[in-house]
């Protein structure tokens, strides 16, 4: 990929548990939206569907070729001066990836883009987590593909095109920073008719977590064609939103996973954030953001379910 903010703001408008499986089901409903800033509230999930000829179209627009010329949506200059790198923040590791984590190709008009996107374990056992500006700006992005372990040009699990998006009505009303996760229903792509979490796995989903813990992130950037795993701390930074320190985690990396109790082979452990959040995942390459996973991300992981 020619791969360059995981800020995609020049697209947009502007305890003791240890881990959470969510299993539960309901209805999506859209409703009115929540306000830009402060806590998340409820507000439901607003779903669009995709049709299956506009899937088959995703998989045929995305060749190789195009995925390797797919590009991060371009940042919008961060205001003020950057804060300064802490002493002993780490660096990542490129590796080939897991089963569990891929890169998200999609369209905004004519560009061609892509995200950091996970597959979570639910009911229908076909979603996959990203962060909700991914897939909503002005408008919904189009031709969405995911391929899981997607590197140096390999898809070792084939192209999944995205059959439903899920956000929240908060998040595509106002952009409200707290609610930048959105679930994604994918269909298998040919030659199988196995859901996406029976292949590769998938990732807890943790809700009411905290904020502090030890962590894996996994995301795919502007560097190399591979994507980049970092060993970490997460902490709180604000209410609602959560805070990682870890070099070269640029364009690209919004969606990337938050782990726990990673497991290095398979990709497996609890999600409980993703990249996003403040600043749509933050500004520069050293700080990255996630909206804190509390009752709205529960509700609408099982609206999604409920597809």
């Amino acid at each position: 990929m020619n791969l360059q903010a995981k800020s995609l703001s020049g697209w947009a408008a502007a305890a003791s548990a240890l881990a959470l499986t969510m299993a539960g089901t309901g209805t999506a409903a859209a409703v009115t939206a929540a306000a830009a800033g402060g806590a998340p509230r409820p507000g439901g999930a607003v779903v669009r569907a995709v049709g299956r000829p506009a899937q088959q179209a995703a998989v045929r627009f995305w060749a190789p070729a195009r995925m390797a010329a797919a590009t991060p949506l371009p940042a919008v200059p961060a205001a003020g001066t950057p804060a300064g790198q802490v002493t002993g923040t780490p660096s990542p590791t490129h590796f080939a990836g897991v089963p569990t984590v891929g890169a998200l190709f999609f369209t905004t008009g004519t560009k061609q883009h892509f995200c950091t996107a996970s597959v979570v374990i639910s009911k229908p056992e076909n979603l996959i987590l990203t962060a909700a500006h991914c897939v909503y700006g002005s408008s919904y992005a189009t031709k969405i593909a995911f391929v899981p372990k997607y590197h140096s040009g390999k898809q070792p699990y084939g192209v999944w095109p995205v059959r439903k998006i899920t956000v929240a009505a908060g998040w595509r009303s106002s952009h409200n920073q707290n609610l930048d996760f959105a679930f994604l229903a994918v269909a298998p792509p040919a030659g199988t008719h196995r859901p996406v979490q029976q292949v590769t796995g998938g990732l807890r989903l943790g809700v009411n977590l905290g904020y502090s813990h030890r962590i894996k992130v996994i995301g795919y950037n502007n560097t190399d064609d591979t994507p980049i795993r970092c060993a970490t701390s997460s902490f709180k930074y604000a209410p609602h939103q959560m805070k990682f320190r870890c070099h070269n985690f640029q364009d690209g990396t919004s969606g990337g996973p938050w782990i726990l109790g990673y497991h290095g082979r398979t990709g497996t452990g609890t999600v409980f954030g993703v990249i996003g959040g403040y600043q749509q995942g933050g500004n520069f390459p050293w700080a990255s953001y996630s909206a804190y996973f509390s009752g709205p991300a529960r509700r609408l992981f099982r609206q999604a379910q409920g597809q």
